[in-house]
């Protein structure tokens, strides 16, 4: 009986040694097939990579290393921080800014606002031309900035302005739109707005037509209204829309430029300068490279900041949740 199990055990003992062979090689084959895989995905994203790292990842850290100098085209010193305490005691820097943050507030605010009131009218059933419209509002968008300037410079011209010439039919008084340090900013502010109102409007036209009707079917026999069914509806399932609108027309706003150089040249009394055109008068008038790219280092974390703080408190995975 001894021997007899003693082969048994020995039999069993081969038997699983075998298995085992075989079940180590059979958990090594999936982990080589991952292995390939995942080169050969690497190999796949390596042009985008590289780049990215050629016009993105360096020009950064270049620009983050110039701003501690005083280059100047022909020179360069380290200075450390001391354009960044330069640029706490420049006034037309702070004025920049301030007047960088309230175009942004306005012409976003207002531009996804109205986008989302008219996208909402044009996609009802009863409205008909809703092609013609969204054509029209979106043309602005569209074109160039340089010639868009120009038609409002025409417009805003105390002489021979469009607006003055209305306003002298109604016996209104004309004004200096562009010379006028308090209406300056607001008239960029209008071209803003008209520019950009278009494609928040598309954008959410076309989101709006992604919501299921059964929704807005199941509201009505519930007795909702229009501006219920809009309210509970439509907002919530567009929240992931008005995410990326307003990261978006945040970005675009920041860095806006060729209109302030078309229309006003920061002036008058640097009530239009903002960031971006510091950051250009600084390099190509003045030729303080470094002290422009402290600039543009201040501009970048600005729109890092915020971005980050839309993606911590904006965002949301799928559509929005319905009350």
């Amino acid at each position: 009986m001894v021997i007899k199990e003693s082969k048994i055990v020995k039999e069993s003992r081969i038997i699983c040694d075998k298995v085992r062979l075989l079940s180590d090689k059979e958990c090594k084959k999936p982990v080589k097939k991952k292995k390939k895989q995942s080169v050969a995905a690497y190999l796949f994203i390596a042009p985008s990579f590289i780049i990215y790292l050629i016009f993105v990842l360096i020009p950064v850290v270049c620009a983050i290393f110039m701003s501690l100098t005083n280059y100047n085209m022909s020179r360069m010193k380290f200075v450390g921080f001391n354009n960044y305490i330069r640029l706490l005691k420049d006034s037309v820097f702070i004025r920049s800014v301030g007047n960088t943050v309230v175009y942004s507030l306005v012409v976003v605010g207002v531009n996804i606002i109205l986008g989302l009131v008219l996208a909402a009218i044009l996609n009802q059933v009863w409205f008909r031309g809703s092609g013609f419209c969204r054509a029209v509002f979106y043309v602005p968008y569209i074109i160039s900035t340089i010639a868009a300037s120009m038609i409002w410079l025409y417009m805003y011209d105390s002489k021979v302005g469009v607006i003055n010439g209305i306003f002298k039919i109604f016996k209104i008084p004309t004004q200096s739109w562009l010379q006028n340090e308090k209406l300056a900013l607001g008239c960029l502010i209008l071209m803003g707005i008209w520019q950009g109102m278009g494609y928040c409007l598309v954008v959410y036209f076309s989101a709006l037509r992604a919501i299921p009707a059964y929704l807005y079917e199941a509201a009505e026999i519930d007795g909702a209204s229009k501006i219920a069914q809009f309210f509970k509806i439509s907002v919530p399932m567009l929240s992931s829309t008005t995410f990326f609108l307003l990261v978006m027309c945040m970005i675009s706003s920041f860095q806006v430029f060729a209109q302030i150089m078309v229309m006003t040249g920061g002036g008058p009394l640097n009530s239009t300068t903002m960031i971006a055109h510091q950051i250009y008068v600084n390099s190509f008038t003045n030729y303080s490279m470094g002290y422009a790219t402290s600039q543009a280092v201040v501009l970048f974390m600005i729109i890092l900041v915020l971005t980050l703080v839309f993606f911590k408190y904006g965002n949301r995975e799928g559509d929005g949740e319905l009350d």
